[in-house]
């Protein structure tokens, strides 16, 4: 769904997170923006933005601290946008975001790069977010990128990430897999790597069909 937006801030980790950019993107007024699925960084913007290079750095030090903890405190204002970007097999296992109201939203990109989106609504100028950062040994980024159109799939891990302590932990909601599949979605199905999906496709063990100039699989004929 289109949000209004009239700032974007983009926080991007790199070097095994020795160092990390901010990149700020300014707006005359604000604007009604959707993102393109699969994008990542700086892509992640409106085409009317201006690039603000005042307030955008590259710093030489980790975003996040040894302890994998991290916060960020920024002037946003209302309907202000910002991104954080991981670095590859990474996720934020705990997230704290002040005001309430603030939303978040997870975006995996085309190389399965998480960015995590936090929106500020609200009135308040300044928004603060307390995170740290978890290796993604259960492959989130690939399962959620499987299931991208499943907003309570998505939902789930971000609930999980900010669940208040003493709240029980969250039933993981059940995957409904679609007659005609993609080839991210036949890997989870089958245990298998995308990687492999498309070698045994390539080699004719795995049947494939073109739809519509897009490659897709036939449930039935997997689980025969």
């Amino acid at each position: 769904m289109p949000q209004l937006v009239s700032k974007i801030i983009q926080f991007r980790c790199l070097l095994n997170n020795t160092a990390y950019t901010k990149a700020v993107y300014d707006l005359d007024e604000p604007v009604y923006y959707q993102y393109a699925v699969g994008e990542i960084l700086p892509h992640l913007r409106h085409k009317d933005s201006k690039f603000n290079p005042y307030e955008t750095d590259a710093v030489r030090f980790p975003l996040f601290n040894k302890s994998n903890n991290a916060k960020i405190s920024e002037q946003i204002g209302q309907y202000g946008l910002l991104h954080i970007q991981l670095e590859p097999n990474q996720y934020l296992k705990e997230i704290y975001v002040e005001p309430d109201g603030v939303t978040v939203d997870i975006l995996v990109g085309s190389n399965e790069l998480m960015v995590y989106e936090f929106y500020n609504p609200t009135k308040a100028d300044t928004v603060t977010i307390r995170a740290t950062l978890g290796i993604d040994k259960e492959g989130i980024a690939k399962k959620i990128k499987a299931h991208s159109d499943d907003l309570e799939y998505r939902q789930y891990f971000l609930k999980e990430a900010t669940r208040k302590p003493g709240v029980g932990k969250l039933q993981k909601p059940k995957v409904e897999y679609p007659d005609l599949m993609t080839a991210e979605q036949v890997a989870e199905y089958l245990q298998i790597s995308p990687k492999t999906v498309r070698n045994k496709t390539s080699s004719g063990e795995i049947k494939s069909h073109l739809i519509g100039g897009v490659r897709r699989y036939k449930k039935e004929e997997l689980d025969a």
